[in-house]
């Protein structure tokens, strides 16, 4: 019986870094397959890379569409895939694949390190491990291996910027154990759930603003954004339930009668935006603010770039775009969103 065969992207982070004369960790552009010296028992490898090893935080939408492009290319050539990516920003990249590719029907799994894979103590070899061997098994969506655990990509945030279980996935149980073994588990997306016409899209309107309050502060810049001519739409990371400040609500109702989408998020790690239970989260949802539900601040970011970049592609008129957005934000693509939030969002 074949191997099943899998394809490594290479895109830089911190696995393939080194520290530079000053002591601080820079990109080197040196593939880590040379550390993977017995990989071929699980699968037939092959790599690619992005033309400049990149640290994540200068990861930008170009860079992720070109790895969406990689992969759909090769959609029907390998039967897995494994984005090698530095841990910053890994949570908006396996968001912004989620929605990039669709009907793939085979797993992406993204994966990393916290100390460079030439570091004696590296956990990158693991990691990397476990991610090939998820790329083989029956996931059918993109996802981040990281530590003890695959979860859903779109459910990931980056929680410890130094331990070895950097990423969890607070809101939604993890999508595979790892230990002795790789243990698919329960709930996670198979390949035949997801199978279906692969559809590749990249043209998202990355022209958003974002506006985190705290308690007290002054409102001046929220309401100088909405009028900015270069920004599109906005996201509002709101306290508890999403709960809005008054001192909001003018440039809320200002933002529609502009057609600006304005998607509310919570700070709050675990649990979910309802807007329906105070009355500084109904009185925003009734003048225009959509609410993100129970999804991550990177998956809503990148969720309403898409939903832009569709209605630009419709020629949706400017009176129907926040209607078109909401519409689109309600879509549970890939479980980035628990349906009850859905319904809590539309009334229900």
């Amino acid at each position: 019986m074949s191997k099943p065969s899998v394809l490594l992207i290479e895109t830089g982070g911190t696995i393939a870094q080194k520290p530079g004369k000053n002591g601080a960790l820079s990109p080197t552009g040196q593939s880590v397959l040379s550390r993977l010296k017995d990989i071929g028992r699980i699968a037939k490898l092959e790599a690619e890379r992005l033309p400049v090893a990149l640290d994540s935080t200068n990861m930008l939408h170009e860079q992720r569409a070109h790895i969406a492009q990689i992969i759909h290319h090769n959609a029907n050539a390998f039967d897995g895939f494994v984005v090698v990516h530095g841990t910053d920003t890994m949570s908006d990249t396996a968001a912004a694949l989620t929605f990039m590719l669709q009907g793939l029907g085979k797993p992406v799994i993204l994966t990393g390190s916290q100390l460079p894979i030439i570091d004696e103590r590296s956990d990158g070899v693991r990691n990397l491990y476990s991610a090939v061997t998820a790329a083989t098994q029956d996931y059918g969506e993109v996802a981040i291996a990281f530590g003890n655990g695959i979860y859903r990509g779109p459910r990931t945030i980056k929680v410890d910027s130094e331990g070895f279980d950097a990423f969890a996935s607070p809101r939604t149980a993890p999508i595979g154990k790892v230990g002795i073994r790789i243990e698919p588990q329960e709930g996670r997306i198979t390949r035949a759930d997801s199978a279906g016409e692969k559809r590749l899209f990249t043209s998202f309107d990355t022209q958003i603003g974002f506006f985190y309050p705290m308690s007290g502060v002054g409102s001046r810049i929220f309401t100088s954004q909405i009028d900015h001519p270069d920004l599109h739409a906005f996201v509002f990371v709101g306290f508890g339930a999403g709960n809005v400040p008054e001192v909001y609500y003018d440039s809320i109702e200002h933002a529609r009668q502009l057609h600006k989408p304005i998607v509310v998020v919570t700070q709050c790690i675990q649990g979910s935006v309802n807007m329906r239970l105070y009355q500084t989260g109904a009185i925003p949802l009734k003048l225009g603010a959509i609410s993100g539900g129970d999804m991550t601040l990177q998956t809503a970011t990148q969720k309403l770039m898409y939903a832009l970049g569709k209605a630009e592609a419709k020629k949706v008129v400017p009176e129907k775009l926040v209607s078109f957005v909401r519409d689109i934000m309600y879509v549970n693509y890939a479980k980035e969103i628990e349906p009850a939030s859905i319904e809590r969002a539309n009334g229900n």
